[in-house]
């Protein structure tokens, strides 16, 4: 496993075996929304155009910040857009334990719909692996 970036709220690290890429969100209580869309594009965005991963695993489980739609709409225009041009065939989440930042988190995946990434949204670790490996 190679670690791509890790900062003060999200750490990417990469299986060059699978192909898979693990971004994991944590002390996000006190983030911003500036603060959010900085993370993605040093983090997220940098990791997916450096590996070109074909599955993707998003650990929010501890992910507390609620998503506004402003963001949403930024996400969808700024950042996921690129995963399937970048190779991302299969994304899955963890669940937040926050059910606010959850339901943001669903919204956004509304509002970011590519057809060409299958998503799909999990509580247990193991089964999304399985899930995005199979």
């Amino acid at each position: 496993m190679q670690t791509i970036y890790k900062g003060d709220f999200c750490e990417y690290v990469f299986q060059v075996e699978h192909s898979l890429l693990i971004g994991r969100w944590f002390n996000t209580d006190h983030m911003t929304q500036d603060v959010f869309k900085e993370e993605l594009i040093k983090g997220e965005l940098f990791a997916i155009k450096e590996c070109q991963p074909r599955i993707y695993l998003v650990d929010t489980s501890g992910f507390e910040l609620p998503i506004t739609p402003e963001t949403q709409k930024w996400m969808a225009e700024n950042i996921t857009v690129f995963y399937a041009r970048y190779g991302v065939k299969k994304l899955a989440f963890l669940r937040s334990q926050i059910f606010v930042a959850q339901l943001s988190i669903q919204q956004s995946n509304d509002e970011t719909a590519h057809r060409a990434v299958e998503k799909k949204h999990f509580s247990d670790e193991a089964e999304a692996l399985s899930w995005l490996k199979a």
